[in-house]
């Protein structure tokens, strides 16, 4: 399990200030940004309104870049199915 930290607080914060995250998605914005600055490339979910959303990804790594973190793939489980099963 991974904790919060000032760090990821503080782009919680950004991704909010910023609407990258609407002001009803606190808990989604912390969640993103834990995974963001513990380096985790992906995080899946169903989540269609707050995080799989196409507009909500490139406003998350557009702040990401312009901070110099990590991009973060946010896809729904159906993207991650392998296909071979």
């Amino acid at each position: 399990m991974l904790e919060e930290s000032a760090e990821s607080l503080e782009i919680a914060r950004l991704y909010m200030a910023s609407a990258a995250m609407p002001a009803n998605a606190e808990y989604d914005a912390r969640h993103l940004a834990v995974a963001t600055v513990n380096g985790i490339h992906a995080v899946v979910s169903w989540n269609f309104r707050h995080m799989v959303n196409l507009d909500r990804r490139r406003q998350i790594n557009a702040i990401n870049l312009r901070e110099s973190l990590p991009l973060l793939d946010i896809v729904s489980p159906w993207e991650i199915v392998d296909e071979k099963l």
